[in-house]
C-alpha cells in the first residue's frame, strides 16, 4: 500500500505529513520522460547521429510556444528581453529552413566523417595526420594553450603592461569625453539670451532679408536634413550616378580594361573634389588632432619601452619549463601539418587527382562550398580561390619567397625559443632585414596579387553582413544586448527593474523547470549482500533547508604594548533546518547471502521525510594560532522529525508490516548518527586540506622554484592520486563494489525491478540507432499529444495554489 499524498506546507512548524514540495506522480513521470528523450538525442549525437531540419524546427517552434516563463510578473524591460529572445530563436529557425533547406550541414558532416584521406594518397606519399591524431592532436592543443594562458597572465609584468594600457586607454576616453562636453556646450551669450523673445511680426527669407506682415509670403527655406533637401540631394545624387554609367559605358574597352578604371578612379576623384573644403578641412584637423593624441600619449620613448617590456614577457616566460614544452609542442605539430602540406603539393597534379577524384570527398567539398556561398548572400568563392591559387603559384615558382619563408620560420622559432635572444640587437636587425625583404615581395613583386587576395576576402565577408537574414539575426543579438545593458541614447545603464526580473522571476522560474533530479541506478556488492535502488527522484525545493540560521561570537583582544599578547577566538553556529524529501515508487533489490535467515527480495517503497524534516546543527570554533589546524569541530548533531515509508509489491509484505513499529525510533537514530558522522568527517577532512594548503602556499612564498599556482596544483593532483588509491585499497580488503550505473551495458547486478528507469534509458538509446545514414528518432523530442508544455505548467501553478 502506498504512503498518503503528502501536503505542501511551508511554515516555520510544518506538519508530520508535509514538505515544500509534494511530488505529483503525473508531472514526475512526464519530467522523466522529457528527461529520457533528451538523453536519447545526447546519445544519438554521441553515435554521430544528426537531427534533419523538420526535428529542428518542431523543437524550435515548440520552445516558442511554450514559454518556461509566466510573463504576467515581468516589468516592460523583462516583456522586451523575452521578445527579443524569441526573435532570436525565430531567426534561427528561419536560418536553417532558408540556408539548409536542403540539409547540406548534416550531409557534409556525415560525409566528411566517413572521409578516409590516406586510402587516397598516391603511392609513396605520407599522411601522418589521420582522424584519430588530428582529434589527439586538438586535445594537446587545448591543454598547451591554457598552460601558454596562465604562464602569460600570470606574469607580473604581463599583468602591469594591461594595467598600464588600460589606464592609457581610460585617460584618452577621458580626455575625449572633456571634449565634446566643451564642443556641446553653448555660447554663454546665446545661453543669456534663451529667455528673449523674438521680434514680433519677423519672417526670413532664404537670402536672409526681413518681411514684414503686409509682405507676400516667403518661399519655404530648404533646412539642411529636411525631406525637401534630402530628396533634392537624392535626385541630384541619382542624376549625377546615371551620368556617370552612362559615361563609363561609353568609354568600355574591351581590350584596354585600365579605361575603365582610369574613368572610374576620375569619377571618385571628381566626387571628392565637390566635397566643400570647410569640411574637408574639418575632417583634416579631427585627423590630426587624433594623431597628435596618439603620439602625445605614446611617444617614441613609451613605445620602445613597451617593446622592451613585451620582449622582457617573453624572456621571463622562457624560464618557464611549461612554456619551452607548450611551445615546442606547437611548433612540432605545425612543422607536422605543414610538411604534410607540402609534401603534398610536391606530388603536382597526380595528388590532387587523387584526392578530389574520391566521390565523397569531392561532393562534400561541393556542400560546404554551396552552404557558405549561401550565407554570404550567394556571392561565389570563385575569386577567393582563383586569388589563392596565384599565390601558391608564386611561391612556388619564387625560389626567392620560399627561402624568405624559410628564414622567417627560423627567426620566429629562434624568438620564442632562445632564452634572451629577443633582447639582443641582433634580433631586431634580423627583424629589420625581413621587414625590408618581405617588402621587396608584398609591396612591389606581387603586391596586384596581395592587394586582389585581400579584396576578394573583403568583399566576401562584405557579403555576409550583407545578407538579409545574416543582417536580421545579427540585429536580434544587438537589440538584446541593447535591451539588456542600454539605455534609449545608447549610454551603457543599470537597469534595476529588469535585473529584478531576472534574478526574481526569470531564474526560480527556470530552476523550478528543472523538475526533478533523477538518481542513477545504485548498486552494491560484497561477501554478505547484494543491493540494487533504483528510480530515486531528489526534488531540490525539498532538499535545500527552508531555514539556515548563523549564530556567530567573536572576541578580540589587542595592545598596544609587546609584553600584552593579542588574542582573539570566533565561535560559529550553524543550523540547516527543514531538509525533507518526498520520494515516491523507489524500485528495490537485495539478495542476504549469508547469516540467517538468508532471504532476497525486491519491491516498491515510498519514503517520507516530512514535517521539520532533517535538522543538522554545526558549532565551528577557530583554531587560533593552532598550526594544526584551522577551525576546530566542536559538535555535529542530527535530528530527523518525521520519517514514514511503506514497502509495497514485495515477497515479504507482512514481514515489513509486522517489524517496522518497532524498527522506526531505531532507523531515525541510525541515520541521524550516519548524518552527523558523515558532516564531521566532511569537516574534519576539510579542515586538513586548508592546513596542507595553507603551509603549501607558505613553502611557496619563499621558494623561488614554485609558484603559489603550481603548488596548489600539486597538492590537489596528489590528494586526487592518494583518495583513488585509498578507496581501490579499502574496496579490495572488503571485496566490495559500489556503482552509480548510468548504462544498462555496465551493470554488476543483472537483478533488478522491471520497471526500473535503467530500461526506459536503454530503450532511449536504442532509438538513437533507430534511422538511415545521419538520421535518428532519438532528436524527435517534442510531446506528440496535446500541449504537455502547457499542461504540466498549470498543474504546478494549482499545486502551488493548493
Amino acid at each position: 500500500m502506498s504512503l498518503p499524498a503528502a501536503n505542501k506546507e511551508i511554515s516555520a512548524h510544518p506538519g508530520a505529513n508535509s514538505v515544500t514540495d509534494p511530488v505529483n506522480r503525473d508531472l514526475m513521470q512526464a519530467d522523466i520522460d522529457r528527461k529520457l528523450r533528451l538523453y536519447g538525442a545526447i546519445e544519438a549525437f554521441r553515435q554521430g547521429r544528426l537531427p534533419d531540419n523538420k526535428q529542428i524546427d518542431e523543437s524550435l517552434r515548440y520552445i516558442l510556444d511554450n514559454s518556461p516563463i509566466d510573463e504576467s510578473g515581468l516589468s516592460p524591460d523583462g516583456h522586451k528581453l523575452i521578445n527579443d529572445t524569441r526573435d532570436i530563436i525565430e531567426t534561427a529557425r528561419l536560418l536553417v529552413q532558408q540556408k539548409n533547406g536542403d540539409e547540406l550541414i548534416q550531409n557534409f558532416i556525415y560525409r566528411t566523417n566517413d572521409v578516409n584521406v590516406s586510402q587516397h594518397a598516391p603511392e609513396g606519399t605520407d599522411v601522418p595526420v589521420t582522424a584519430e591524431s588530428a582529434k589527439r592532436d586538438g586535445e594537446q592543443a587545448a591543454r598547451h594553450l591554457r598552460t601558454l594562458a596562465q604562464i602569460v597572465l600570470t606574469n607580473s609584468e604581463a599583468r602591469k603592461l594591461l594595467s598600464d594600457v588600460s589606464l592609457i586607454g581610460r585617460d584618452l576616453f577621458a580626455r575625449g569625453a572633456a571634449h565634446a562636453a566643451t564642443l556641446a556646450r553653448p555660447d554663454p551669450e546665446d545661453l543669456a539670451r534663451v529667455d528673449d523673445a523674438a521680434p514680433s511680426d519677423e519672417w526670413k527669407r532664404h537670402d536672409g532679408e526681413t518681411l514684414g506682415p503686409e509682405h507676400p509670403a516667403p518661399a519655404p527655406i530648404d533646412v539642411e536634413g529636411t525631406q525637401a533637401t534630402v530628396q533634392r540631394n537624392v535626385d541630384t545624387a541619382t542624376d549625377e550616378a546615371a551620368g556617370t554609367a552612362n559615361e563609363v559605358a561609353q568609354h568600355v574597352d574591351n581590350d584596354n580594361p585600365e579605361a575603365v578604371k582610369r574613368t572610374l578612379k576620375d569619377r571618385i576623384l571628381g566626387v571628392r573634389d565637390r566635397v566643400p573644403e570647410e569640411h574637408r578641412q574639418r575632417v583634416n584637423e579631427h585627423y590630426t588632432k587624433a594623431k597628435d593624441s596618439l603620439k602625445e600619449e605614446f611617444p617614441q620613448e613609451r613605445r620602445d619601452q613597451f617593446i622592451y617590456r613585451l620582449k622582457k614577457v617573453i624572456v621571463e616566460c622562457q624560464k618557464h619549463n611549461d612554456y619551452q614544452n607548450s611551445i615546442q609542442w606547437f611548433i612540432d605539430t605545425l612543422s607536422t601539418y605543414f610538411g604534410h602540406s607540402r609534401t603534398l603539393a610536391a606530388t603536382g597534379q597526380s595528388s590532387a587527382a587523387s584526392f578530389t577524384n574520391d566521390p565523397t570527398l569531392q561532393r562534400a567539398i561541393t556542400e560546404l562550398r554551396t552552404l557558405l556561398e549561401r550565407f554570404a548572400n550567394g556571392r561565389s568563392l570563385d575569386g577567393i580561390i582563383n586569388a589563392v591559387q596565384q599565390l601558391a603559384e608564386d611561391s612556388r615558382n619564387d625560389e626567392q619567397l620560399r627561402l624568405w619563408f624559410e628564414e622567417m620560420e627560423a627567426y620566429v622559432k629562434r624568438c620564442l625559443l632562445e632564452p634572451g635572444y629577443v633582447l639582443a640587437p641582433a634580433c631586431n636587425s634580423q627583424g629589420q632585414k625581413l621587414i625590408d625583404t618581405g617588402r621587396v615581395f608584398f609591396e612591389e613583386k606581387y603586391k596586384g596579387h596581395k592587394d586582389r587576395f585581400f579584396d576578394e576576402v573583403q568583399a566576401w565577408f562584405l557579403a555576409w553582413s550583407e545578407d538579409p537574414l545574416n543582417k536580421r539575426f545579427g540585429q536580434d543579438w544587438n537589440r538584446l544586448t541593447k535591451d539588456l545593458l542600454f539605455d534609449d541614447q545608447g549610454g551603457l545603464t543599470f537597469k534595476p527593474h529588469l535585473w529584478a526580473d531576472i534574478r526574481k522571476v526569470i531564474v526560480p522560474q527556470l530552476v523550478d523547470k528543472i523538475g526533478y533530479i533523477p538518481i542513477p541506478r545504485i548498486e552494491y556488492t560484497d561477501n554478505q549482500i547484494d543491493l540494487v535502488v533504483e528510480n530515486i527522484t531528489l526534488a531540490g525545493r525539498n532538499l535545500f533547508p527552508n531555514i539556515i540560521s548563523l549564530e556567530a561570537h567573536n572576541f578580540v583582544q589587542f595592545s598596544p604594548y609587546s609584553t600584552i599578547k593579542d588574542e582573539d577566538n570566533h565561535d560559529f553556529k550553524f543550523t540547516f533546518a527543514h531538509m525533507q524529501a518526498d520520494m515516491r515508487d523507489v524500485a528495490f533489490y537485495f539478495n542476504k547471502k549469508t547469516g540467517l535467515p538468508k532471504m532476497k527480495d525486491s519491491g516498491i517503497v515510498d519514503l517520507l521525510l516530512g514535517g521539520a524534516g532533517l535538522t543538522v546543527y554545526v558549532h565551528l570554533k577557530s583554531a587560533g594560532k593552532d598550526p594544526r589546524s584551522v577551525f576546530y569541530v566542536e559538535n555535529v548533531s542530527a535530528k530527523v522529525d518525521s520519517l514514514k515509508f511503506s514497502v509495497r509489491d514485495s515477497s515479504h509484505d507482512l514481514l515489513y508490516k509486522t517489524v517496522k513499529p518497532l524498527i522506526m525510533g531505531l532507523v531515525k537514530k541510525q541515520i541521524s548518527k550516519a548524518i552527523q558522522d558523515s558532516v564531521r568527517t566532511g569537516l574534519e577532512y576539510i579542515d586538513e586540506q586548508l592546513v596542507q594548503v595553507r603551509d603549501r602556499m607558505n613553502e611557496a612564498k619563499v621558494s623561488d622554484d614554485t609558484t603559489r599556482t603550481q603548488a596548489l596544483a600539486d597538492l590537489f593532483k596528489r590528494k586526487s592520486d592518494e583518495a583513488t588509491t585509498t578507496a581501490s585499497r579499502k574496496s579490495s580488503s572488503r571485496d566490495s563494489t559500489f556503482k552509480l550505473v548510468a548504462k544498462r551495458d555496465s551493470v554488476i547486478l543483472p537483478e533488478g525491478h522491471e520497471s526500473g528507469w535503467i530500461n526506459r534509458q536503454a530503450e532511449r538509446a536504442d532509438a538513437a540507432q533507430d534511422g538511415e545514414g545521419w538520421h535518428s528518432k532519438a532528436f524527435s523530442i517534442v510531446p506528440t499529444t496535446g500541449n504537455t508544455g502547457a499542461s504540466n505548467t498549470a498543474a504546478r501553478v494549482a499545486q502551488t495554489a493548493h
